[in-house]
């Protein structure tokens, strides 16, 4: 069974051919063969260890037939004749997402949806989808415990997006999900005691203005 956060990707799929990269453990594929969100998929993994876990876990669900592992960096496991129809990455920082992508959206050849689930900062995830010809068409916020996690679906076509709709989303900011305002709360009161801090031991003015800057634009956004 998949956690909540990957159970929401497994949603945004579509087509017939899936390609997870940092698959770790095949459990995404594996649950879209399984419920027919896809009919094939290519798991890549850089690591040995998990993705030795990904060889067993297919061969274990008898899915070898379906379901193909490739030992690589990020999209160099990829070739434009996959002809994938949905690719998803997950579970990474959003800076190392956005470098998967400018590093290797070349190798799809076509252009298949992108669901990127981010742990961290997602804006350098926006910025690279909006310079690479996607346009995001849906954004959600999970929470699990104390970790929030976003999602973030891209498809081919144009898009502007301000530098306020690159940093909390597009999306995000219309739908104002309940989600996504106690992200920002959390984030606030975050930032809030890093003032604090800042204020009483240090004197980088500089650092004490962009704190104080995040804050406001967090208010901003809670305002609205």
């Amino acid at each position: 069974m998949l956690d909540a956060r990957l159970q929401k990707v497994s949603e945004f799929i579509i087509g017939e051919k899936l390609l997870d990269i940092g698959s770790d453990h095949a459990y995404l594929p594996i649950e879209a063969i399984r419920n027919g969100a896809a009919r094939q998929a290519i798991c890549g993994e850089v690591v040995k260890g998990p993705f030795d876990s990904t060889v067993n876990n297919i061969r274990r669900e008898g899915m070898e037939d379906r379901i193909e592992a490739r030992f690589g960096s990020g999209l160099e496991v990829a070739s434009p004749d996959d002809a994938v129809d949905t690719v998803t990455i997950c579970g990474m920082g959003g800076p190392l997402i956005a470098e998967i992508l400018e590093d290797g959206l070349q190798n799809l050849g076509n252009q298949p949806r992108l669901v990127l689930q981010a742990n961290t900062y997602t804006y350098p995830v926006r910025k690279v989808l909006k310079e690479s010809g996607y346009s995001i068409i849906d954004e959600t916020v999970i929470r699990d415990g104390r970790h929030f996690y976003e999602i973030i679906v891209g498809e081919a076509g144009s898009s502007e997006y301000d530098e306020e709709q690159l940093v909390f989303g597009p999306v995000l900011l219309e739908k104002r999900e309940q989600a996504f305002i106690e992200k920002l709360e959390r984030e606030l009161e975050h930032q809030q005691n890093i003032y604090g801090n800042l204020k009483r031991n240090s004197s980088n003015t500089e650092k004490l203005n962009e704190v104080a800057d995040t804050i406001n634009a967090l208010k901003e956004v809670l305002e609205q």
